[in-house]
Order: structure tokens, then sequence, then C-alpha cells
């Protein structure tokens, strides 16, 4: 299994551009991870899509799993510039001992940003029933990611057929 962080991109009610938004699926394979969101996200927006994924691969959840130490954090950050009139975000991962010091090093690491939001993904694995697959040595191998646009076909009404 694997865990997948996922931009959907498409069109709210009142807004005049595209907004995008983050979510973490749990799935088996990128062709499961993409029904899922077909499913999830089709008729949420208008024009709804998948801009592209994250994934970290997942291991059943054991006593070993439940670990001291580090956790693995994904940071959002955020600047803004006189030259735009939108905010630039990029997305850090870290391990760290708490939320407090992975916020902390993300902006040690990235002057000039900001933090805008901080995740364990180690806790979002164990929600799942998951843990982050390790190498031998504790570290979270590197996670994989994908730009990725795919449309999803706006859900079907039902149609009622009249009885004869």
């Amino acid at each position: 299994m694997k865990l997948y962080l996922v931009e959907i991109g498409g069109m709210r009610d009142g807004n005049l551009f595209e907004c995008h938004e983050v979510h973490a699926l749990v799935a088996s394979s990128e062709e499961q991870l993409i029904l899922e969101c077909q499913v999830r996200f089709a008729g949420a927006m208008r024009a709804a899509h998948l801009d592209g994924w994250i994934e970290l691969e997942l291991e059943n959840l054991t006593e070993d799993s439940r670990r001291d130490g580090t956790s693995f954090f994904i940071a959002e950050l955020g600047r803004n510039s006189t030259r735009a009139m939108r905010e630039e975000h990029d997305y850090r991962f870290l391990s760290a001992g708490s939320l407090r010091e992975a916020v902390q090093a993300a902006r040690q690491g990235a002057p000039g940003w900001h933090v805008d939001a901080c995740v364990n993904l180690d806790d979002l694995a164990r929600k799942a029933g998951y843990a982050l697959r390790r190498d031998l040595f504790g570290a979270v191998p590197a996670p994989r990611s994908q730009a990725r646009y795919l449309r999803f076909l706006e859900p079907r009404s039902e149609v009622s057929v009249p009885a004869r």
C-alpha cells in the first residue's frame, strides 16, 4: 500500500480562477488512486482534475512500527512577493522529534518563506492502519512525485426510465 498526497484542482462557486486542495489517500496502486480520486472529487468542483501526487511506501502496522524518536513531516511553505498577487507554495519533507521542531527546521531551511502547514505523515499513516516504510537506518526513502494532469469525468445523473 501507499500513502498519496494528491493535489486536486477545479472551480468552486464564486471563484474567478481555479483553486487547489491537497488530500491524503491510501491506495495500492496509481490506478486505484486515480479511480478513488474520480469517485471522491469528480462532482466536488467544476472541471475537477488531478494535478499530481506524492507517493510514500507503507507497510503493515506492527509493534515494531510504533517507534520512539523522529517522525516524518511534510511542511507547506509559502511566500509572497510584490511581483505577484498570489502566494507561492513549496513542500519540504523532514524528520523531527515534534511538530514544533519540524516547523522550526522548515523555517531555518527556507529563508524568506513562512510555514503555512506542517503535517506528521507517520500519524496519517497510523490513522489509516499502516506505518511509513523505513530503511535499515530508520529513514523514510525519498518520496516519489508525479506531476500529471488527469481531468475527471463529471458524475452522470441518474435518469429514470418510465415503466411501460
